[in-house]
């Protein structure tokens, strides 16, 4: 085996390895609204928490400087939007990942058409498959880089036509989803499935 004692190793190369070890990660498109006008970051710190209420996190870690956009602006205005990543808009969410100054709209340079959100004041992006109206529950400030976990309530979901049926079972093959991998640009999309059931207690999964 190899081995690494984490404190005796920086947290870039901490960084390294827990990126190339979660893998694949789910992208949360996450927009915003600021004193400068809406904002759209990707995030790949990024999960579904609980189901009762829904809740998701996501976390981000500071750029030089102080709290990325993002955080500042769920700090001064508790709502957002989640958007999952579909690989039809992979590019513009790229476009979103720069770290354009303050007061830049990341929508409009990715080229993405806004819509309202029906029960928080951020705009959801048009052409996400997936678009969840989240209120702020938490942020927890953690590490010593330092990173901020943002825990979000899921107040309204949006899916595009044709992804969930009567039953809210979702077609993932119709959202086509991307996830992130280590590296600058490394991703993967969601093209090889398989079932596998659970197995029901008392059972004996060698078939005795």
């Amino acid at each position: 085996m190899t081995e690494f004692d984490a404190s005796k190793i920086s947290w870039q190369d901490q960084y390294k390895l827990m990126v190339g070890t979660v893998t694949p990660r789910p992208i949360a498109l996450v927009t915003t609204l600021g004193p400068g006008g809406p904002n759209a970051a990707p995030f790949s710190f990024f999960n579904a928490v609980g189901s009762d209420p829904a809740m998701l996190m996501f976390s981000v870690g500071d750029k030089a400087g102080g709290a990325k956009d993002t955080v500042r602006n769920i700090r001064e205005l508790p709502e957002f939007v989640v958007h999952i990543v579909s690989d039809a808009i992979r590019e513009q969410m790229n476009i979103c990942a720069v770290d354009y100054p303050l007061g830049v709209n990341e929508i409009e340079k990715a080229g993405f058409t806004t819509a309202h959100s029906r029960k928080v004041r951020p705009p959801r992006i048009a052409e996400a498959p997936v678009a969840m109206e989240c209120r702020l529950m938490q942020i927890v400030d953690l590490g010593r880089k330092p990173y901020h976990a943002v825990f979000g309530e899921v107040v309204h979901f949006h899916y595009q036509d044709g992804i969930v049926d009567g039953r809210f079972h979702v077609d993932v093959g119709r959202i086509n989803p991307i996830g992130r991998l280590a590296g600058k640009g490394g991703y993967t999309r969601v093209t090889d499935r398989f079932e596998m059931p659970r197995i029901p207690y008392g059972k004996d999964p060698a078939g005795g």
